[in-house]
């Protein structure tokens, strides 16, 4: 939320639809700073992240984020970007990434949203040598049904946004995740539609999950709805929210 043009005045809305943000964060300074916006607010919590593709130029806050984990309930963006434009810093990103994991470890576990653009064999690794208390929630999804199934093995959640749903590849993968392990997502302010930025409020996964499951917009909502409470209560650490 803290990327958008006027956060505040998406905030105020947030607030007067009473929608339930988790609003991700790229790094640990924009963490604190987010945290000043929506301190104490009931719609929004706000995650400790650092993106993969910044790691390696800045790791001077990597102290600050391992720090902070103590003290953030819920952590994201982290994990592993293999893109050609980032393989230079692969080793890297897997270090700080595995750090990371088992840090939250230490802190009974934490609500984790993971990037595995290119890199989900890695991240899926590094999940499972780490995987006590955590709960990894796997953000933009891509990998193939094997690694899927791994995943799931895991125990891992999906969060998935409008931009899967209207790509084949994207409603190919989201068809095999169980309905009961789906998150909806926007990744805004990175994504669009004819122009205009998806919002929080955004209802278009919950529409498509509606059609492809044949289900009414409440049903879905409920369900969805039904994860949240479970991932949370599934975090001996996070009982309160």
């Amino acid at each position: 939320m803290d990327l958008y043009k006027n956060p505040l005045a998406v905030f105020d809305e947030v607030k007067q639809r009473n929608v339930k943000v988790l609003a991700v964060t790229t790094s640990p300074r924009a963490y604190l700073k987010t945290s000043q916006y929506f301190n104490n607010t009931d719609n929004v919590r706000v995650a400790l992240g650092f993106h993969p593709e910044l790691v390696a130029d800045r790791r001077n806050e990597i102290d600050l984020f391992m720090e902070q984990i103590s003290k953030s309930r819920y952590i994201g963006e982290v994990g592993i970007d293999g893109t050609s434009r980032n393989r230079h810093s692969y080793s890297v990103q897997k270090t700080f990434f595995y750090g990371a994991l088992s840090e939250a470890e230490k802190h009974h576990g934490r609500i984790i949203s993971i990037h595995s653009r290119c890199a989900v064999k890695d991240v899926l690794e590094c999940i499972e040598k780490t995987l006590d208390k955590n709960v990894p929630i796997m953000h933009w999804f891509t990998g193939n049904i094997k690694e899927l199934q791994k995943a799931l093995s895991l125990g891992c959640w999906f969060s998935i946004n409008p931009k899967m749903c209207y790509s084949k590849a994207g409603r190919d993968i989201i068809m095999q995740m169980p309905l009961n392990k789906i998150l909806p997502e926007t990744d805004a302010p990175f994504t669009e539609k004819n122009g205009m930025l998806y919002m929080p409020w955004d209802m278009d996964v919950i529409e498509f999950l509606a059609v492809q499951y044949g289900r009414s917009i409440i049903e879905i909502k409920k369900q969805m709805e039904n994860n949240l409470l479970e991932v949370i209560n599934g975090t001996t650490a996070l009982k309160k929210v």
